[in-house]
């Protein structure tokens, strides 16, 4: 295969050494195998002095190496084709076909593992290239892969694209947000949105995402961000547990990016998070790499029928005032996909633009913290 030398400099991935990498700063990376991004969330996967790992729970998956733990004597195993790659969770001693071979490279982050990315995947055959203008790692075999690394790179034009961060902004930024959708009012909001030149943060049902699919892949093509508002949407069952909360999310976080392609870290929970998301909620969401927002502004817009629409307009009018009195620079106006708020929408934006705001969807590269909870890891 063909390398693209200007993009590749090894010299930040000294992944052949040896021990465990602990508490440094994490530069988070992007994963691609062969020709197509894996669908790692943002930051998931990180470059930690000089190491890319990523998590070895999900790595070893998609580089479909089957993996095994012998909890008696502390032992990963991984297999592939018949070759075998045994490590040591504390010493990291490890051997390859039975033979000494160089010490894993593992992390603990929140009691989860991660491996060295080029240490598993030289050991079964595959090579590593680090797209450094694009901080993306490129794990593939001659075999597997048809595209040099520049084609590569225009393959997946459109997400790296999405995944730009902004530019930091002279304005105060208003983020507008939906819950409940997709339903039979996206297409006029999405076409407001499109009209006035405004992204927009939707937080989705997993059966709606379904139903109403088209909307869900035209949201995410048009560039607004699609996040998680669960299964249920039932407080009764989604807040029986930490393992039911988190497999609500899990599957939405699936469904959303089965349909639309993009892959979501961003939960906003149903009611809000107080006073349902308590620690154990919150840990179980951080060990998984999500982010959740609440909101500044309510509007209250499902209180109201068309025909009182002003009243959803004054509502976020007084909420803007407030929070400009505060100081807040980063404001989150909550607002639902119903038909009052869609036919009330182009005079909010409209306000917005007028107070000075510059609009835009949640961005995981620029996240804001936005939790009742006031938790920072989220």
């Amino acid at each position: 295969m063909r390398k693209w030398v200007t993009a590749i400099f090894f010299c930040i991935l000294m992944f052949a050494s040896a021990g465990t990498v602990s508490g440094a700063q994490e530069k988070g990376i992007d994963l691609g195998l062969h020709d197509k991004m894996l669908p790692f969330a943002k930051g998931e996967s990180f470059i930690v002095n000089g190491q890319a790992v990523a998590p070895m729970a999900k790595l070893h998956r998609y580089l479909y190496v089957k993996q095994s733990f012998n909890q008696a004597d502390g032992t990963y195993t991984l297999e592939k084709h018949g070759a075998k790659l045994t490590f040591n969770e504390v010493t990291k001693e490890a051997s390859f076909n039975g033979k000494k071979t160089t010490p894993a490279i593992l992390y603990t982050k929140n009691n989860e593992l991660y491996i060295g990315i080029r240490w598993v995947a030289e050991h079964f055959g595959l090579k590593v290239d680090y797209l450094s203008a694009y901080k993306t790692v490129r794990i593939y075999s001659s075999q597997g892969a048809k595209l040099s690394n520049e084609e590569f790179i225009q393959a997946n034009q459109s997400f790296f694209d999405r995944n730009k961060p902004n530019p930091p902004s002279k304005k105060p930024i208003a983020y507008v947000t939906f819950d409940d959708g997709p339903n039979v009012y996206s297409a006029s909001i999405l076409s407001t949105l499109a009209a006035h030149k405004v992204k927009a943060t939707f937080f989705y049902v997993e059966p709606n995402v379904r139903k109403y699919a088209t909307f869900a892949k035209r949201a995410a093509k048009e560039g607004h961000y699609l996040g998680l508002h669960s299964v249920t949407h039932q407080a009764n069952r989604l807040y029986r547990s930490p393992q039911s909360f988190m497999g609500e999310m899990n599957q939405t976080q699936q469904t959303v990016k089965q349909i639309s392609g993009q892959s979501s870290i961003l939960i906003r929970a149903p009611y809000g998070s107080k006073p349902y998301l308590k620690q154990s909620y919150r840990d179980a969401m951080v060990k998984k790499g999500y982010r959740l927002w609440d909101w500044d502004i309510d509007s209250l817009d499902w209180k109201y029928s068309p025909s009182a629409k002003y009243r959803i307009l004054q509502n976020v009018k007084a909420g803007v005032q407030q929070q400009k009195k505060r100081g807040d620079q980063h404001v989150v106006i909550l607002l639902h996909e119903k038909k009052a708020t869609a036919d009330i929408l182009p005079e909010i934006l409209n306000y917005l633009k007028k107070e000075g705001y510059e609009l835009r969807a949640y961005d995981p590269a620029t996240h804001v913290m936005q939790n009742f909870w006031k938790d920072g890891r989220l």
